[in-house]
């Protein structure tokens, strides 16, 4: 299956770069802004609906946003680009992505398109160029892509789109600016909320398992302690040897609740609820958080804002709570298979 993604992720890289480039060498790009005035409403294609959600909010009725990885269920490490995705891309006023390898290979791709003078802003090019100090490591020599789990890094990223739509679409200049603004006070307004409700939590039961690596950022934002079962990518499998010194540090510690994330496989947290239960420690799954995405749209979590929200009450409502018998455990593990498809 990853040798799959990888066939079909090269693919789009060549296609794209066959298209930008008119398969011959490489042209110096075009600039930025377009040479005739811009139609609105600006075509707009972002990779993910987390990308998806800051761009409309900025933008505003100035854009018409599309996202190629649109639903809670899409993984962005290990999507397999179609070739709809490669028409959606070229024919696009201006394309925005995330960055920092969050979406596998398309950063190489999504950048050629510079030379067909699409215009191509990167996220967190705002990080690396004007923060770098800010940004996490990987422990393989990459930052962490998921920056938008830092309220205030995802609104440096918002002024950073804003400044190049302005630089695409300089009528706009003041709705941007005014935009990106406001987009910064909801993101602080959201951060002084989830600090709030994450302040009930006991300073030695705020340790978050996850079943991927995502979630460094919120840790360093909110105080936490996080475990991923895998690594930032979840492109790659856990070891049993990984599963096992979880189960032994969740069963030392005395942690009683795991969370399964929207957009990856539940396997892996269900291995150690089993591990635990094996050894007689109480383990149950709190919930399913948002991690790679946001929510369905018309929900009230398809904005950041509201799968924060979401994760945190989720997290509040599970290590908030004493530890629980071994029966109501196994009842509570049942029920949320039932109700969350856990």
């Amino acid at each position: 299956m990853n040798k799959l993604r990888k066939i079909g992720g090269v693919l789009f890289v060549s296609v794209l770069a066959c298209l930008a480039t008119g398969c011959s060498q490489p042209r110096q790009s075009a600039p930025t802004a377009p040479s005739e005035p811009v139609t609105l409403p600006i075509r707009v294609v972002c990779t993910t609906n987390i990308v998806k959600d800051l761009v409309r909010q900025i933008g505003g009725d100035r854009v018409q946003v599309t996202a190629i990885m649109d639903g809670p269920g899409v993984d962005p490490h290990v999507y397999t680009p179609s070739p709809q995705d490669t028409n959606a891309v070229t024919a696009a006023d201006v394309v925005v992505y995330s960055g920092l390898h969050l979406e596998g290979q398309f950063d190489q791709a999504l950048e050629s398109l510079k030379h067909r003078g699409i215009p191509v802003i990167c996220l967190t090019d705002s990080l690396t160029s004007e923060h770098p100090g800010r940004l996490l490591q990987s422990g393989q020599g990459t930052a962490d892509p998921h920056v938008w789990f830092d309220p205030d890094l995802w609104a440096s990223c918002g002024y950073w789109f804003a400044a190049g739509m302005t630089e695409y679409d300089a009528a706009g200049a003041e709705h941007y600016a005014a935009n990106a603004a406001e987009f910064a006070t909801d993101m602080q307004q959201t951060k002084q909320e989830c600090t709030e409700l994450l302040h009930t939590i006991d300073r030695q039961r705020r340790v978050l398992v996850t079943a991927h690596d995502a979630f460094e950022y919120f840790a360093r934002a909110f105080d936490f302690e996080v475990q991923g079962v895998q690594g930032i990518s979840t492109d790659s499998e856990p070891g049993l040897r990984r599963i096992n010194e979880l189960i032994d540090r969740l069963v030392r510690n005395g942690i009683t609740a795991v969370f399964t994330e929207q957009s990856v496989s539940d396997k892996n947290i269900q291995a150690l609820v089993a591990g635990c239960q094996a050894r007689g420690h109480v383990l149950v799954i709190g919930g399913r958080l948002f991690s790679d995405t946001v929510g369905a749209a018309g929900t009230p979590e398809e904005t950041l804002r509201g799968a924060l929200l979401h994760n945190v009450r989720e997290i509040v409502a599970a290590l908030r709570t004493p530890p629980v018998s071994q029966t109501s455990a196994q009842d509570q593990t049942s029920v949320k298979d039932g109700g969350d498809g856990v």
